[in-house]
């Protein structure tokens, strides 16, 4: 059975101007009740203004003047009360697609001509002229709403497309930063192992080079996988278990000297995937800093889960000493970018991060509320 063809945005928006098309004239045209001689013209007018609001969806600049120009001479006439309602659709398709701004100085010339022809050229003692002239100072003001208005609609679509951007490229930097330190950074540590050990014999030698070669690769594959979710995130492979990528992590660690210890219960893999990968995320900056900077002897990641929030815990038992730039002692502290990218990740699902520097030992612990990060259903 096929799916039935959806309309298009296009031709969407033509039929709500049309419904509201025939609403205006109905409602601001044909109440006006001319003689039996000008009714054929009023129905002409009306009807060219219609069309003028119709071709304003495709064409903005020619269908407001068509549009302008028979509401005009219906004022001019008599025949309608119509405040460029119809008008002002072009006026507003025009404004959302190329005003540059608010309050153009044209558009404020051509208020003030408008109203000095109808104090120098009007006859103020016609009993029309009043109505007229009402007439004229609403469609004025209805035209200037509907230009500032679309400004304003495509200045926040357009600021609100570059925060998304921003926010984009912001998540993915965070993304491949934690990747590559990670990788990175281990790599670092088991060559510089092997460079400074000239004891080393060739198979521990060879044992290392694996390692590094391991870990290149791994951390290759993780970017690929990073990228291929960014172009086609509903074909992306699904994410291994929480308590495989923390035993992961650890196994990272071990190699680099640290005797690791990890705690994750089993209900946290029901944990939604956002909620998931941030702790995963946050885990994996923290163990690269102990690898980096901790001079640390033992590591251990909890994560713990209560009813309302989930805690996760890295601590080291280093002295902090040799950390000062990515951390320092926290009554002196400046994070740096890695400290930045765990506390960016907590908040962005409501929750906080906070790390202690004692001198005996550093601790990073993220604190990170389930209702946030549910995900949609």
């Amino acid at each position: 059975m096929s799916s039935p063809r959806r309309v298009s945005p296009q031709w969407r928006r033509l039929l709500w101007v049309s419904a509201g098309s025939v609403a205006v004239v109905i409602g601001l045209w044909l109440t006006v009740t001319p003689g039996t001689a000008e009714r054929e013209l009023q129905l002409a007018l009306s009807g060219t203004a219609a069309l003028g609001a119709a071709l304003s969806t495709r064409w903005p600049l020619a269908g407001a003047a068509l549009a302008g120009t028979a509401t005009a001479a219906a004022w001019l006439l008599g025949l309608t009360a119509d405040p460029f309602l119809l008008a002002s659709v072009g006026v507003f398709r025009y404004a959302e697609g190329r005003g540059a701004r608010r309050f153009p100085v044209w558009f404020a010339a051509a208020g003030a001509i408008l109203v000095c022809v109808m104090l120098f050229f009007g006859d103020a003692g016609n009993p029309t002229f009043a109505p007229r002239a009402r007439g004229a100072f609403l469609g004025a003001v209805v035209l200037t709403t509907a230009w500032v208005l679309a400004v304003r609609t495509r200045q926040a679509r357009d600021q609100a497309g570059a925060r998304a951007r921003a926010d984009e490229r912001l998540r993915l930097a965070r993304d491949v930063h934690d990747v590559l330190a990670h990788s990175l950074g281990a790599i670092g540590v088991s060559a510089g192992v092997a460079a400074h050990l000239t004891a080393l014999g060739e198979p521990d030698l060879r044992s290392t080079l694996h390692d590094v070669e391991r870990q290149a690769r791994d951390s290759l594959a993780e970017l690929q996988d990073l990228l291929h979710r960014e172009r086609d995130p509903a074909r992306s492979p699904a994410a291994p278990p929480l308590h495989a990528l923390l035993t992961e992590l650890a196994d990272t660690a071990e190699r680099s000297g640290l005797r690791t210890t990890v705690s994750c219960p089993p209900e946290a893999e029901h944990l939604p995937a956002a909620l998931r990968t941030t702790v995963h995320r946050i885990a994996q900056e923290a163990v690269t800093n102990a690898i980096r900077h901790a001079k640390a002897t033992t590591l251990s990641i909890d994560v713990a889960r209560t009813g309302t929030e989930v805690h996760l815990t890295v601590r080291d038992n280093g002295p902090g000493t040799a950390r000062t730039a990515e951390c320092g002692p926290e009554q002196h502290s400046r994070p740096g970018h890695g400290l930045t990218g765990m506390r960016e990740r907590a908040e962005l699902l409501g929750g906080q991060l906070t790390h202690t520097n004692t001198g005996q030992g550093f601790s990073v612990h993220a604190r990170l509320p389930l209702a946030l990060a549910e995900d949609p259903t």
